[in-house]
């Protein structure tokens, strides 16, 4: 493997990896789709890649944390990733940008415990 290969091929993080049966009626070749919560680093990637755009800004997320299609790997460096994106109808790259934020946020029970804890302090 050349060094330029090598440095394209990031390293394996090992992480767990929610996969999402894909209705049938949605399905257009795709059976289930793997994703990641993201490392603050490839939030930062993503959002590089947005730019200034929003809306783009959600598809990057929920690309980066994209792994997995079909129980095959995808990436971003060799473009799988983007192809499988594209290849998904409308409604169901609605269901990944919600299946990534509903795994990225946090629950209703602990935002409350959050910021029911917060105190005031002046140093």
């Amino acid at each position: 493997m050349s060094e330029l290969e090598k440095r394209a091929k990031p390293e394996k993080m090992s992480r767990p990896i929610y996969v999402y049966p894909i209705p049938k009626s949605l399905a257009n070749g795709t059976t289930s789709i793997g994703l990641v919560e993201l490392t603050a680093s490839e939030e930062l990637m993503a959002t590089k890649r947005a730019g200034q755009d929003a809306f783009k800004l959600a598809y990057e997320l929920a690309k980066q944390s994209l792994v997995e299609v079909n129980e095959q790997p995808v990436g971003l460096a060799d473009g799988s990733v983007d192809k499988a994106f594209n290849e998904m109808g409308a409604k169901l790259r609605n269901l990944v940008l919600t299946a990534y934020a509903k795994l990225h946020a946090p629950n209703e029970e602990d935002s409350a415990d959050f910021l029911r804890g917060g105190t005031v302090r002046v140093s």
